[in-house]
């Protein structure tokens, strides 16, 4: 119905301006752009209006007035700059019809004002900005220069050289002879070009003949002018953004860039105002033309109107001599000067960029220490570290998430999001979990279920959380869970969820309307289903035919409008999913990927980390990191992806926002109060900030240190680790992410959290850690961490390993296993049972000086849909120990390594024929020296085929060694 009320509309406006061509009368034109115009706002309006009353449920409205504003007023103003400078150029030309030039200004005016509202942003800072609490070291310029003005500096160039191109368009059509023709006459008038104007075709180019004609060749002169001094001007800017360029062997300017770059851009910068003023004085202008001409006409035989020949000759020299001083002399310079001696030259520019670097990543707080991995790991260590050792994470999440699916779904039109790693107080001891929240998705329902009125007003809401313990299982390979099933069930009192319905969460992506007169679907209760009426604020009050309608625009059309069951207490419920929904709030934000549902006080809570960029900090690197990427492809986040192809180059995360699943409450929290970026934002935006101390403390418990943000630092420190300028340079000691073999695939490790124990504390904190290893090896150089706990939040911390000692990294554990004979023959014959091994994350836990790795093993039969876990294997330097609890695991290593529970487990698994076969074989009574014979020759065997890779054969070459061993064994 919209479609065609509109199209009716807009045919209407059609037909009047058709009737006005053909009758010649501007009075129906009038009408139909009026119709137009009309069409175009009010469907215009009800967008506005409708976003502007779902900022009045959030409680920002002030926000929502304030960016409006400032599109507006900078849209305008840049509308009023671009028009009034236009119709001012207009005047220029002489006899243009006033029609004409109100439609050039009001075109420039009009792209002029895009441009303006575009720059809503850079204008905010620009006028609110402040210090960025240190200057360059170059010109002395305060960084909030770079960060708050000159964006907005930039943004201005673009509407001169817009203007510009717009003059020189007019001024080159003004000075040829038919476009200043089509200039004077009416669309409908002979298109013959004047030539009384002129005595000759020949005399039209005459230089000398020019400054007496009428006028017509002011424009092209003028446009000229103004084209020079906006080339002028961003020369100017352009020296100020060599202070973050790219282009040398560090980011901002080396030895070249401040002794002969800059001073080369002032020299440019003034050439280029000396040649307008050239081309302002009459006399100047008209020996330029004959000279122009004399010298240009040398090498073309085409004859150009006598009004360009001074902007030709003018810009012809400058061009040139731009091309020597901003290019090629610096060349030369850096090519025959600087070049073979690049480290002398760049030393201290080098240091420039560690120090700044550093400093727009939070790296200069960093706290680097020495890790020694000469301690000796006993029982007493595991009791030491007890609570590290509990929490130690078991569950990978990918295999978590297919048991939660198989278990705890319940229902298909369920669907959990990611599983995220979360830390709680239970029964008085901190214990690290995994939570996942249950989300509804109505695209799972059967298809002829996927109506309209189940989507939008039954099917409204995901309910509750399942929650499980990082390291405990049960008998048959299942997670410990805390919370599970619908109504959720909790262990603990601590943990009880009183309010679990989930209207805002990760997979909420379309509209729904609550509180209508149609049943709203709460949870499955056996065979039959709960109801529920929606007692919250959220959403936006539909009562009124307007609000219908403009929603019904908005999101549902036809079927919205004439449906009957919203009524005057329905509320719609948009932006929903809680990533677009914060970016809506705060789109001068970046955010994480990876938001986490809290459970705090009986309620949950989406908790969010946003993050303060720039490209413009001086003298720092920039980077592209994943993080950024969707923020930064999902709304507008896999996404830190640069504000450009270069990247950022200042990254803080400054804000945590908390989203309410049941209300859509949205709460921002500064967390770096040191940001000068995020000071700006919020004496933009007072209402929509808080302070930390002002977030509730059960929630302040559960904030995390990003794995996103840990990632980028990681990639910085990977490179700036290194202080020293020669070293740097050099390369000497970059670091690279360690791999690991996880699932069946060798990829980067990612960052993990746990438990741990700073050395000389007795505190365990929880922490987010990443290991590296040297470029283009594996075994470990150092690791990098992030504290999360609110006492020490936002702690970087780095450990080096002395380079003497050989640290093994991820991969080379995995390799280690796979060298294990026994253990690799136990995979390989798991794998030909009808199952399959799923290796999980080499976790790396440092303890008491020195390193204990960690690898679950997960087993999946081929007809179930869900992974058990079956074996831990742990290391520590050399000695490798595997069982089927951590605890048998550990003993194994106090025990050198003697897998026995695995060895147990293995045995137990021979069916009751294998058994049969072994007591038979044992009473034939053949010599031991017999049976070790046959038994070094399955061992063999088993090797060979190994190694050929004939697992089948290996497999039952080593069932045969293991009944040969076991019948020795028997005989002592």
């Amino acid at each position: 119905m919209y479609v065609l009320l509109f199209a009716l509309t807009a045919a209407a406006g059609g037909f009047f301006i058709l009737q006005a061509v053909r009758k010649k009368k501007a009075g129906p034109a009038v009408i139909g752009v009026g119709i137009l115009l009309a069409l175009l706002v009010f469907t215009w309006f009800m967008d506005f209006w409708g976003e502007k009353l779902w900022f009045d449920s959030l409680g920002y409205t002030d926000r929502f007035w304030t960016e409006f504003a400032a599109r507006v007023v900078t849209g305008a103003a840049f509308f009023l700059m671009g028009g009034l400078a236009s119709l001012l150029f207009a005047h220029s030309v002489n006899g243009m019809r006033k029609s004409y030039r109100l439609l050039f200004a009001g075109s420039a005016a009009l792209i002029s004002g895009f441009i303006g509202a575009g720059q809503w942003e850079n204008a905010l800072r620009f006028l609110r900005g402040g210090s960025g609490g240190i200057s360059d070291p170059i010109l002395g310029i305060d960084a909030g220069f770079y960060l708050f003005t000159l964006p907005f500096l930039r943004g201005v160039y673009a509407l001169l050289i817009t203007l510009a191109v717009f003059f020189v368009l007019l001024g080159s059509m003004s000075a040829n002879p038919r476009g200043l023709s089509l200039l004077r006459n009416s669309l409908f008038a002979s298109n013959t070009p004047n030539r009384d104007r002129t005595e000759s075709p020949d005399k039209e180019n005459d230089p000398d003949k020019i400054e007496s004609r009428d006028g017509s060749y002011t424009a092209i002169i003028a446009a000229s002018v103004f084209l020079l001094l906006v080339l002028s001007y961003n020369l100017i800017l352009t020296r100020f953004e060599l202070l973050f360029d790219t282009q040398g062997v560090v980011s901002g300017p080396g030895w070249t860039s401040v002794n002969i770059r800059m001073p080369m851009l002032l020299a440019a910068a003034g050439l280029g105002v000396v040649a307008a003023g050239l081309l302002s004085i009459p006399g100047l202008r008209r020996q330029l033309s004959r000279k122009g001409a004399a010298i240009l006409s040398r090498f073309s035989s085409r004859k150009l109107p006598g009004a360009f020949w001074a902007p030709a000759s003018v810009f012809t020299a400058l061009f040139a001599l731009w091309g020597i001083i901003l290019g090629l002399i610096p060349w030369l310079v850096q090519s025959l000067l600087v070049a073979p001696n690049e480290i002398t030259y760049e030393q201290p520019y080098i240091e420039h960029n560690i120090a700044f670097t550093r400093k727009a990543f939070s790296l200069d707080t960093v706290q680097e220490r020495e890790f020694s991995v000469d301690g000796d790991f006993t029982p007493q260590a595991v009791e030491t570290n007890r609570g590290i050792i509990d929490n130690t994470r078991l569950w990978d999440w990918r295999a978590l998430s297919s048991v939660y699916e198989q278990f705890q779904e319940i229902r298909l039109y369920y669907e959990f999001g990611d599983i995220d790693v979360d830390r709680y107080t239970i029964d008085g001891e901190n214990r690290t979990v995994m939570v996942a929240a249950r989300e509804m998705v109505t695209e799972n329902l059967p298809e002829q279920s996927r109506n309209f009125v189940n989507r939008r007003f039954k099917y409204t809401h995901g309910y509750g959380i399942a929650m499980n313990t990082v390291n405990e299982f049960t008998s048959s390979g299942l997670p410990h869970l805390l919370i599970r099933d619908i109504p959720p069930v909790s262990e603990s009192e601590e943990l009880r969820v009183d309010r679990p319905e989930i209207y805002y969460g990760e997979k909420s992506d379309s509209y729904v309307i609550v509180n209508s007169s149609e049943e709203e679907f709460d949870y499955p209760e056996g065979d039959s289903n709960r109801y529920v009426s929606y007692e919250g604020q959220g959403g936006v009050e539909i009562s009124g035919l307007f609000r219908k309608f403009m929603y019904g625009y908005k999101f549902g059309g036809t079927k919205l409008l004439f449906s009957s069951y919203p009524d005057a207490e329905s509320r719609i419920m948009f932006h929903r999913n809680i990533r677009n929904r914060v970016q809506e709030v705060a789109p001068f934000l970046e955010f994480d990927r990876d938001p986490y549902i809290v459970l705090a006080d009986g309620k949950l809570k989406w908790m969010l980390d946003a993050y303060t960029t720039s490209a413009s900090y001086p003298y720092s690197e920039h980077f592209n990191s994943r993080v950024f990427e969707s923020s930064f492809a999902e709304s507008g986040a896999d996404t830190l992806a640069g504000r450009g192809s270069r990247g950022v180059n200042y990254v803080r995360n400054s804000v945590k926002a908390v989203i309410d699943p049941y209300s859509g409450e949205v709460n921002m929290y500064i967390f770096d109060e040191s940001d000068p970026v995020v000071k700006v934002w919020q004496r933009i935006y007072p209402e929509l900030f808080q302070s930390r101390d002002e977030m509730p403390e059960t929630l302040e418990k559960h904030i995390r240190y990003p794995s996103d943000f840990l990632l980028m630092q990681g990639e910085v420190y990977a490179k700036y680790h290194m202080t020293d300028p020669e070293v740097f340079y050099n390369q000497e000691d970059l670091w690279v992410r360690a791999t690991e073999k996880y699932y069946s695939d060798v990829m980067p490790v990612e960052p993990y959290y746990f438990m741990w124990e700073r050395p000389g504390s007795d505190r365990p904190e929880f922490i987010n850690m990443l290991p590296y290893t040297p470029k283009n090896k594996q075994v470990l150089i150092g690791w990098i961490a992030g504290v999360s706990d609110p006492e020490n939040y936002g702690d970087f911390i780095a450990y080096k390993f002395p380079k003497e000692q050989r640290v093994l990294g991820p991969q080379q554990v995995e390799t280690k296993i796979d060298q294990d004979s026994f253990l690799s023959g136990q995979l390989s014959l798991w794998d030909q049972r009808g199952s399959n091994v799923i290796r999980g994350n080499v976790l790396v836990l440092p303890l008491d000086g020195t390193l204990l790795y960690v690898e679950p093993i997960y087993l999946q039969s081929e007809t179930a849909a869900y992974p058990e876990l079956r074996m831990v294997v742990l290391m520590h330097k050399d000695t490798l120990s595997y069982a089927e609890t951590l605890e048998e695991a550990l003993q194994g290593l106090f025990d050198n390594g003697q897998p026995a529970a695995a060895e147990a487990s293995q045995s137990s698994s021979q069916d009751a024929s294998q058994t049969g076969a072994q007591t038979a074989e044992d009473a034939s009574g053949r010599p031991s020296s017999e049976l070790i014979r046959e038994a070094q020759q399955a061992f063999d065997s088993y090797t060979t085929a190994t190694g050929e890779g004939r697992y089948e054969d290996a497999a039952r070459a080593l069932q045969q060694l293991q009944n040969l061993l076991q019948q020795l064994g028997s005989r002592e």
